[in-house]
């Protein structure tokens, strides 16, 4: 059959250069091509043509009164879409690939399935009361959904979801009533719940379900990951503190005093400081990792910061100020705050897009997102007719 085919297609020889099929994702520099035949040549360049790398993400974003997932094409920043999903949507998560995203409904007691190609809903998978949180293992095989409330007295429950099949795989209930924050470790063998009502933080292995409970500052709200994955700091609201967790005997190492009511938490890429957003006293804290200390405490000049993000590149972060309704942008290589943008009202999630150019905004008391051009520091575009409290947000293909 070999035979056959290379007397029918003759064989040929192609340079491909550095950026020839940048299109299709690909990243080759001076590869030849001596023994292909003419129908594969034909199928690389149909794939580089149909799937154009530089096609813009779309935003996903949950409304909470509106009960939909609108869609928000990022090359217009025009909304495309709005998908009816449960009620009172709160959370978002996408798969690894994006083909799927998972929506938490707090009021409906279900979560909402959402095909991020087609941009529909095509599928409701009952849980239990007060869904909220949730994460994707990263090989993305199971969804686990952190709850709000206490069940019956068995606790709070983690419900582990098959993501090809939506069958509830377990159910792991956690003492207290009130879980936050979840993150896995890279390997995908280990969760780590903030637990926010008894002040600790909860590890699931992912393989045998077992839970290791190690205690923390008062009330254990969110939490961040080293690169290197061997630490997990979580922000201790009602403690005013950081917790420092070894993740390799699962043992808090330290805790470290930081402004009031920490409620966001946030690492550089290099691993070398954490930063929180202090609610209560309008400041950031910057914890050295290598000493576990704060080396500075940052005034937001903002109201209530309330979540941050920082930059790829690690020189910028993004404080959302709820009650001012600004976002102030710190340097962090002096510590300084460089700029206070303004936004909708009460700014609540940011997200970063791929490109690390834009910062968008969800403006929970409104229907709006605002869109932050990250070169120039100004607002780039305002995203209208969102819908009713614009909440979590993920970037979708």
């Amino acid at each position: 059959m070999h035979t056959e085919l290379n007397r029918r297609f003759p064989k040929i020889r192609l340079d491909v250069v550095r950026g020839g099929l940048r299109n299709a994702g690909l990243s080759l520099i001076c590869v030849t091509i001596k023994t292909y035949c003419l129908p594969l040549l034909l199928i690389i360049f149909a794939f580089a043509f149909a799937y154009p790398a530089s096609a813009a993400p779309h935003l996903f974003v949950t409304t909470r009164y509106s009960n939909t997932t609108a869609v928000i094409d990022t090359s217009t920043n025009k909304v495309v879409n709005e998908i009816p999903v449960g009620t009172f949507p709160v959370r978002i998560a996408m798969t690894p690939d994006r083909l799927k995203a998972f929506v938490s409904n707090g009021r409906s007691s279900n979560m909402s399935v959402l095909d991020t190609v087609a941009r529909t809903n095509i599928a409701t998978i009952p849980v239990g009361e007060g869904p909220g949180e949730e994460a994707v293992t990263p090989d993305g095989g199971r969804l686990f959904v952190v709850h709000q409330r206490g069940q019956h007295g068995l606790g709070c429950p983690v419900d582990v979801i098959d993501t090809a099949t939506y069958a509830i795989l377990n159910i792991i209930y956690l003492p207290g009533n009130w879980l936050k924050d979840i993150l896995f470790t890279p390997d995908g063998r280990s969760a780590y719940i903030a637990n926010q009502a008894r002040g600790e933080v909860d590890v699931i292995d992912t393989a045998t379900y077992q839970v290791t409970n190690i205690p923390a500052g008062g009330g254990s709200r969110r939490l961040c990951i080293s690169p290197a994955a061997d630490r997990v700091y979580c922000a201790n609201y009602s403690g005013n503190s950081v917790s420092a967790i070894d993740t390799a005997t699962k043992q808090q190492i330290a805790t470290i005093p930081v402004g009031q009511r920490p409620r966001a938490i946030a690492i550089t890429p290099d691993g070398t400081e954490v930063y929180t957003a202090d609610t209560g006293s309008a400041t950031v804290s910057v914890i050295d990792t290598t000493t576990l200390s704060v080396i500075a405490t940052i005034p937001t000049g903002g109201a209530r910061p309330w979540e941050l993000v920082i930059s790829r590149d690690g020189t910028k972060a993004f404080v959302e100020n709820l009650y001012s309704d600004n976002v102030s942008v710190i340097d962090t290589a002096t510590h300084t705050v460089i700029a206070i943008i303004p936004t909708g009202h009460r700014p609540f999630i940011s997200q970063i897009s791929p490109d690390q150019t834009r910062l968008y905004v969800s403006d929970c008391k409104s229907t709006t997102v605002t869109v932050i051009d990250i070169p120039s520091l100004t607002v780039y575009a305002t995203v209208a007719n969102v819908g009713s409290q614009p909440f979590d947000m993920a970037f979708g293909p």
